[in-house]
């Protein structure tokens, strides 16, 4: 049998559906849960058992086909669901936090109108009474009427089915909408219809919608999403060396099993976590797999929760399976230190959702290792005061320090996704130390001291104006210059000295730094520097700033004068 992955149909749909139908309902089903979208529709319409195709798939498979084809053109689809199935795509479009959607409310009533009598039929003889008495008390009126009070009915906007209960709709598409639903439910339960109508006249909205919201989260406690607070504590921080004396004893099943069957929506992520998803195709015992799907179907489910996101938005959904995914990299690449032996072990012996918690908690001691920068004696904790980092420095520091913390990646904050970018975060934390750490002690420069400076006779003209490439270029064109390696501003009349020295001559309308005055440079930062760790650090920083030297003067050509108020990278004195 071919794997479900690597199937295809022959474009000729006859042909398709000869080939299809060859196979059996059970080998079909696992075809089908293997597409998206509208190539999965396609595939269970070629079936001579689309309903058993469509009520054997998850009810989350069900909604996210629907959400990524669109309702209208999954109107067949639709008809053949169960009732879970239905009640499960109500349940995740029509609440915005915990008040009713009324727009979703009036679209959905369309779709299960043209979705054909025998759906609107199960509908009405399936769902609760209280939800759909919810669905219509933000819709509807009703009021009862005898004696000569019916004589005013046709002065009035109202309708009847039975010349008891009369209704009021509240807007023009309301009675687009509900009319044939409330003649089709006449129709199919009378007596239902009868109750639905006292019910709409006795209670309260609030209480059917408060009713309705908790029996609504119950039922998606059923499907792994929990409520807030206990989604919430994935994100809790562990120590990732306590994890690693718990990787002992196998686990043989999930400690709570979901009552429902795991997504394969979220299982289609895994090339987000490569070491993870390689790891993960090498345990091949059906316990073991069933278990891990599970798992990482309840922590999708409470990252979505977790991260705010409203259930109907499948994009949201998207990012919020793709975090999941990346931390779970990380933290089985870190527990494991990369060896794909130790990480199957690893895998058979914590809960997928511990492992998740590493990724996390690593990213978490980098946040304390960076507010430890923040709140040290140079920034003294003032937020505002990173304004002193270069680009892009300054957006690094700003997304680790955030709550969640955030990898700056390709000019956008992402995720954290493996241990190279824990490495890198790392070494830029490191840098920072030692860039601190050498100003202070060596340049005796503080934050203080920059902001009593006198800014007031040259450029930049305000000390928020700089950053620290700027103190460290100034402070090595003065050694250049005057033989002081000191942060106070050089002469604007030294400037073309400066350039010269520094500079090549020009080739393609450009100055390229002189290599060996990069070397001499080099060599002078290391002869100040007793510490190898800090030296790497600050010839990486010399480059850093070097380069960026580069950038802004190179280009200017050598006979040309040098406005200080349009060029970056030292303080000059006019």
């Amino acid at each position: 049998m071919t794997h479900p992955s690597s199937f295809t149909l022959p474009e000729d749909r006859k042909e398709a559906q000869k080939i299809f139908q060859s196979l059996s309902p059970q080998q079909q089903l696992e075809y089908v849960l293997h597409r998206r979208g509208k190539e999965r529709v396609q595939m269970i319409f070629l079936s001579d058992h689309p309903e058993f195709l469509v009520q054997s798939l998850p009810e989350q498979e069900v909604f996210l086909t629907v959400k990524e084809v669109g309702e209208k053109d999954c109107l067949e689809l639709i008809a053949l669901t169960t009732p879970e199935q239905f009640q499960y795509l109500l349940d995740l479009e029509f609440w915005k936090r915990d008040q009713i959607d009324p727009e979703k409310v009036l679209h959905w009533i369309e779709i299960l109108l043209e979705s054909g009598e025998k759906k609107v039929v199960q509908f009405i003889r399936s769902t609760d009474p209280e939800f759909i008495a919810l669905l219509l008390k933000k819709f509807l009126r009703v009021t009862t009427m005898d004696g000569e009070l019916i004589e005013m009915v046709d002065r009035l906007p109202l309708f009847t089915l039975d010349q008891f209960y009369f209704i009021e709709f509240k807007g023009v598409r309301t009675r687009d909408v509900f009319e044939p639903f409330l003649r089709a439910f006449y129709r199919i339960d009378h007596e239902g219809y009868l109750r639905l109508m006292d019910a709409l006249i006795c209670e309260l909205e609030s209480e059917l919608e408060e009713t309705g919201y908790r029996l609504r989260n119950g039922r998606l406690h059923d499907y792994g999403f929990p409520d807030f607070e206990e989604a919430l504590e994935i994100y809790q921080f562990v120590r990732p060396e306590v994890l690693l004396r718990e990787v002992s004893t196998p686990k043989s099943k999930l400690a709570e099993p979901l009552n429902k069957a795991s997504s394969f929506f979220y299982l289609a992520f895994q090339e987000e976590g490569p070491f993870f998803s390689k790891v993960l195709s090498q345990i091949d015992a059906p316990d073991e797999i069933d278990r891990l799907k599970q798992e990482v179907t309840s922590l999708c489910n409470k990252a979505i929760i977790a991260e705010a996101i409203d259930l109907s938005n499948l994009s949201g959904m998207e990012r919020a399976v793709k975090k999941a995914y990346h931390y779970l990299n990380l933290g089985l690449q870190y527990l494991s230190h990369d060896e794909e032996a130790r990480a199957i072990e690893i895998m058979r012996s914590l809960p997928i959702q511990k492992i998740f918690q590493c990724g996390v908690s690593l990213t978490l001691l980098l946040r304390k290792r960076a507010e430890a920068i923040l709140t040290g004696p140079w920034f003294g904790g003032g937020r505002e005061n990173l304004v002193l980092l270069d680009p892009p420095h300054i957006e690094i520091m700003d997304g680790v320090l955030r709550k969640r913390p955030t990898f700056y990646r390709n000019g956008t904050h992402d995720d954290f996704k493996d241990l190279l970018d824990l490495r890198a975060m790392d070494a830029f934390l490191e840098l920072m130390e030692s860039v601190l750490s050498f100003f202070e002690k060596t340049l005796q420069v503080t934050l203080r001291s920059i902001k009593e400076m006198d800014w007031s006779d040259g450029y930049p003209e305000r000390w928020q104006e700089i950053t620290f490439s700027t103190i460290l270029l100034t402070a090595l064109a003065n050694k250049i210059l005057k033989e002081r390696f000191t942060f106070e501003p050089i002469e604007k009349s030294r400037l073309k000295d400066l350039l010269s020295y520094l500079f090549e001559r020009e080739t393609e309308g450009k100055r390229p730094i002189k290599t060996e005055v990069r070397n001499e440079l080099r060599q002078y930062l290391q002869s100040i520097e007793a510490d190898s760790e800090r030296q790497k650090h600050l010839i990486d920083f010399l480059n850093f700033c070097l380069n960026l030297f580069e950038d802004e003067f190179g280009k200017i050509p050598a006979e040309e004068e040098i406005n200080p108020r349009f060029v970056k990278g030292l303080l000059i004195r006019c």
